[in-house]
């Protein structure tokens, strides 16, 4: 119950409980939201030169090697494409490829696995493209 003065009804238990958990959610779910509009502004770095087996990409799809922060693809038979694996959103290493997207889990960013050009999420920008050259069974990415 709440005690009438002159100036209204004095605050509940309940009611203050009531406001600051509402304060507070409102204030986080700002920050978070704050912080997901922002984009990456420097380039990510290129990866060391490495090599990769051409017969561990898969054709419609790719792989995500998260030690060199590449992304290497094989949009169609015999077309190889790479990419840095590193999301133009905010810098998150990609997670893995599905439907034909490259899939960064931090906030749900896709990206076309023949272009690098993002079809989904927050990111804007596409990933910058690595230099892929087929040698023999392997594929030398640099």
């Amino acid at each position: 119950m709440t005690a009438a003065t002159d100036q209204g009804p004095l605050l509940t238990r309940r009611a203050l409980v009531r406001t600051t958990a509402v304060a507070g959610s409102s204030a986080a779910v700002a920050a978070l939201l704050s912080s997901c509009t922002l984009e990456r502004t420097e380039p990510a770095p290129s990866p060391e030169p490495f090599t990769v087996p051409a017969a561990e990409v898969p054709v419609g799809g790719g792989i995500v090697l998260a030690q060199y922060s590449a992304l290497v693809t094989q949009p169609t038979a015999g077309e190889y494409r790479a990419f840095s694996a590193v999301c133009t959103h905010q810098g998150c290493v990609l997670a893995d490829v599905q439907d034909r997207g490259a899939h960064c889990g931090c906030h749900n960013s896709y990206f076309d696995i023949a272009t690098g050009d993002p079809v989904a999420g927050p990111a804007r920008d596409p990933l910058p493209e690595l230099t892929v050259t087929v040698q023999g069974d392997d594929l030398s990415v640099s």
